[in-house]
């Protein structure tokens, strides 16, 4: 039961079991971006969605992103006329779009289905477009194409789910898709600088995000080309060598701003590595020496031996205080998680053993 009073099925709960119903949840958000949808001037939807993302009162993530996007688009296209909407675009439409939105978008069914609202919300604005209802032919076509390249943007960019970069690439699918099949060209994004890395609940994806700290610019095809060739090999893959540095540098500031003293990439195939594996496991597990069954997360000293050694490099974190140097190699698993290292995991020495020892 929401705090309203209202009773629904929820997915998303606070930690002590609290549940805001849909309704609560996106209210006061709704109401600015209608007003700003139904108002603004601009003709640039990567203008108009910015604005209203930096709306203090908009959740970092939820479905209010949905009708960003598809309110943003609609919005930009109204205020162009172009010739393909005899009609011209008017605010009934935007509503329009924001019905259907309404019945596809709802809370953490990004996980729960694979359907982020944003790819029918976009759907809805090309239905809108095109005229497209169930038994048409091109109008149909059309509509499912664009909701089809939404959902490949996103995916790309999942792991885990960030509401403000998938407004971003969905407008920017949604861009390159309304010029290819209806002529209809809207203004470039330009360089879109990230201010919400440091708000995300699931921890925000770093270097792997196009925004982060700056991110790419999409002002125009030949700067895009300009790019990916300086990025990219010539098969289209990023360049492992290349992330895995600069992967390794962001985690170690990471580190030293969860709390570590100091922080270094070291070898895995080091003496060092395996004494500080014999001293965790002797100064710092319960089991140890005793005829106990290990459990998996706290394996004997020969067990996590293998597993570290199945790890080229690792990164050694020292400090002189065990909880917090805990936590902060806890986090940083997490942290490296997001990147894309699955494999990662955290161990810590603590710090009962000898005189020193950290």
């Amino acid at each position: 039961m929401c705090l309203c009073g209202r009773v629904d099925q929820g997915h998303i709960l606070c930690p002590k079991g609290h549940h805001i119903c849909d309704i609560c949840h996106n209210q006061d958000a709704m109401r600015v971006i209608e007003n700003t949808m139904f108002t603004t001037r601009s003709s640039n939807p990567f203008e108009i969605s910015e604005v209203v993302m930096s709306f203090s009162g908009l959740p970092m993530l939820g479905c209010q992103h949905a009708y960003i996007a598809g309110g943003a688009l609609m919005a930009a296209i109204r205020n162009m006329n172009p010739p393909f909407c005899k009609e011209g675009i008017t605010n009934d439409d935007i509503k329009e779009v924001f019905k259907r939105t309404k019945r596809q978008a709802h809370g953490g069914y990004c996980g729960l289905t694979g359907v982020c609202g944003i790819a029918p919300a976009i759907g809805a604005c090309f239905a809108v477009l095109a005229g497209s209802r169930c038994g048409k032919d091109e109008e149909q076509r059309i509509t499912m194409e664009a909701v089809t390249r939404i959902f490949r943007a996103i995916t790309d960019l999942t792991g885990p789910s960030c509401c403000k970069a998938y407004v971003r690439t969905s407008l920017d699918a949604a861009a390159r898709y309304l010029k290819e099949s209806a002529g209809i060209e809207l203004p470039a994004a330009g360089k879109i600088h990230c201010t919400y890395s440091n708000k995300h609940p699931h921890s925000c994806r770093g270097i792997k995000c196009p925004y982060f700290n700056g991110g790419i610019s999409w002002e125009s095809n030949n700067e895009r080309e300009e790019t990916a060739s300086c990025t990219y090999n010539y098969s289209g893959v990023i360049k492992a060598e290349s992330i895995q540095e600069e992967g390794m540098e962001y985690l170690l500031n990471k580190a030293i701003e969860s709390g570590a003293e100091k922080a270094k990439v070291i070898d895995t195939d080091t003496i060092v590595v395996e004494e500080w594996v014999r001293w965790k496991c002797k100064y710092g597990c319960p089991f140890y020496e005793k005829d106990a069954f290990h459990p998996p997360c706290a394996p004997d000293a020969e067990s996590t031996g293998k597993v570290v050694k199945e790890y080229s490099r690792a990164i050694l974190m020292n400090g002189p205080k065990g909880k917090i140097l805990t936590e902060a190699v806890v986090k940083l698993e997490g942290e490296a998680y997001h990147m894309g290292y699955y494999r990662a995991f955290a161990l810590t020495a603590l710090s009962s053993g000898p005189p020193g020892a950290t």
